[in-house]
């Protein structure tokens, strides 16, 4: 019971730790209407770092407050089964939402960093699955170190943002 209780709290703090900073910069001057048109159109396309911190910010604590809601049903052996697929779908939809903006990210490294959080989420999730129900196997699954460290390089640039 211990193991799926640190396996369940591991698997969702993971991704907890990646929380992004969302401050608000600071103006130091009032563009003219014309020099927002130029930085506009120089700008180049895509999610800003600021505007996809929020959105993983926001993944972010869906994933906690919905787990908080399932991690004691996975731990029930009474409702272990039925709580399962709610956890996968808590997963997935998690995957969706932190990787939304990835393809669009102007960011070149937080893209990177996304990335390989998706992936390692990916491969975990994956491990999990195919472990079918057996704690010591899903605590090996989200022991790996790629696992472990998905979220750091996030909370790292985003924090500079």
């Amino acid at each position: 019971m211990r193991r799926i209780l640190a396996t369940a709290t591991l698997g969702l703090a993971l991704f907890g730790a990646a929380a992004c900073a969302d401050t608000e910069p600071q103006a130091t001057s009032t563009p003219t209407p014309g020099a927002a048109a130029t930085s506009a159109a120089a700008a180049p396309a895509g999610t800003d770092k600021k505007a996809a911190c929020a959105n993983l910010t926001k993944a972010i604590g869906d994933l906690e407050t919905q787990g908080a809601a399932i991690v004691p049903k996975v731990l029930n052996p009474a409702t272990q089964q039925a709580a399962i697929p709610e956890l996968t779908k808590l997963v997935t939809d998690f995957k969706a939402a932190y990787g939304k903006d990835v393809s669009t990210l102007a960011d070149a490294e937080l893209k990177a960093a996304v990335e390989a959080d998706l992936k390692a989420l990916d491969t975990g999730l994956a491990a999990v699955v195919a472990a079918n129900g057996d704690a010591a196997k899903i605590q090996a699954a989200i022991s790996a170190p790629e696992f472990g460290a998905a979220g750091t390089k996030v909370k790292t640039l985003c924090a500079a943002a």
